[in-house]
């Protein structure tokens, strides 16, 4: 047979297309032709087969399925422990407040064992606030640089000290800017996971943890201050 009488998938198809009763017609030669079972052994029948391939191709389908009902409650979870922090944070009365709320949502909803908040922008209106403490110039300039949040293994300048006892261990690290017009602060997140915090991660879930951080924040800022590099 030449190049030009070869007979084509599509051609077939729409053969096939156009004969629906094709199958039905000739069903007992198809039932009697015997054809190697897909894990070897021994020999079936065409309806056999085709059996076998609708098993397996179901059994696919609902693992999918399965797969998509867990990513489904995956996000409904996400969801809600963002809306909480959100409502939790507009009832906050004050920075001191915020911050500890933030930081508890951090550990209980979102487990994450070790992070702290820097703000550098203008005043919170509070004394004595840990995280209104100077930040080197250096690590300033590194948050601001980010263009994306840095996840990985490596803390930045001085901020491993930032999170206080028990946190000797801490293997991988998150940093996110706090945004407000400009970069005013960063959310520093830390696991003694390794695998936590790594440079292949998402990070949709800490830019919106900072998001939240930031806008909540802002509320309390005094405009036109900035307070003193040590």
């Amino acid at each position: 047979m030449s190049d030009a009488e070869m007979v084509s998938g599509d051609d077939v198809a729409a053969w096939l297309k156009a004969n629906p009763d094709f199958f039905m017609d000739h069903a007992d030669v198809f039932s009697a032709m015997r054809v190697p079972h897909p894990q070897g052994g021994h020999a079936i029948s065409m309806v056999e087969r085709q059996l076998i391939s609708l098993r397996d191709r179901n059994s696919q389908l609902e693992k999918q399925l399965l797969e998509l009902i867990g990513y489904g409650q995956h996000n409904d979870g996400l969801i809600e422990k963002l809306h909480r922090l959100t409502l939790a944070l507009l009832r906050a009365p004050d920075a001191a407040l915020t911050l500890a709320v933030v930081q508890e949502s951090l550990r209980s909803d979102f487990a994450i064992p070790f992070c702290a908040v820097r703000w550098w922008g203008s005043s919170l209106g509070e004394h004595g606030l840990e995280e209104m403490l100077a930040c080197s110039d250096e690590l300033r300039s590194y948050i601001g640089g980010l263009d994306r949040p840095y996840v990985g293994p490596n803390a930045a300048h001085e901020s491993r000290a930032w999170l206080g006892a028990g946190s000797g261990d801490t293997r991988s690290f998150a940093y996110v800017p706090l945004v407000d017009g400009g970069v005013t602060g960063v959310l520093m997140l830390a696991s003694e996971d390794g695998g936590r915090f790594t440079p292949d991660m998402a990070t949709d879930v800490v830019t919106r943890l900072a998001q939240l951080t930031s806008a909540a924040l802002s509320r309390f800022a005094q405009r036109g201050f900035e307070p003193q590099l040590a």
